[in-house]
């Protein structure tokens, strides 16, 4: 397995992501890596639900029904074909927390680089990934349908699989020096 700054200048995003997808024993991996996140208070408030098969299936269904309940948008055979971007998905999801001293932006910042571990862990696994948003990260009747409240939040539909060879990737990100600097000069 490739060490950690590896896998971090490795990590692309593929729009395209075939079979094989990691198995479960990765998948467990990949999580438990997500779990090593920086958490305030160690409130963990990420949630990972995995769709595939008929899971990823059933799914396609709840994407379907939301889309006719916005009355607009996009197509919905579009929408049912979402899920035909990737073998696996994991949907990562931060829970609202009832009455948490923790800030909502906190939790969703430790959700977010749960997210990072995640992806990180799949590209040190050598599967391809993206991550993914998009109005079902939004809606109600989606998150409903998972088993969260309304006011739990998507953070990400987490695609995975083997990097298609038709697929393009991501450019690789070159570093910019006017990306950092020393504070109180900005020379």
């Amino acid at each position: 397995m490739m060490d950690v700054l590896e896998a971090i200048h490795r990590r692309r995003s593929h729009p395209v992501l075939v079979e094989p997808a990691p198995a479960p024993l990765e998948i467990a991996e990949m999580i438990a890596a997500a779990c090593a996140a920086p958490d305030h208070g160690l409130r963990v408030p990420w949630r990972f639900v995995t769709l595939e098969g008929a899971g990823k299936d059933a799914f396609r269904d709840v994407l379907e029904k939301a889309h006719r309940l916005r009355a607009g948008g996009s197509d919905p055979a579009r929408e049912r074909a979402r899920l035909d971007r990737a073998p696996l998905v994991i949907v990562t999801v931060c829970v609202a927390g009832e009455s948490d001293p923790v800030p909502r932006q906190e939790r969703l910042a430790a959700t977010s680089a749960a997210t990072q571990n995640l992806l990180l862990a799949a590209t040190a696994l050598g599967y391809g990934s993206i991550w993914r948003t998009g109005w079902p990260a939004r809606d109600v009747e989606v998150k409903q349908a998972l088993g969260f409240g309304e006011g739990d939040d998507i953070v990400g539909f987490v695609y995975l699989g083997t990097a298609s060879e038709s697929g393009l990737s991501a450019p690789k990100r070159v570093h910019r020096d006017d990306l950092s600097w020393s504070w109180p000069s900005r020379d």
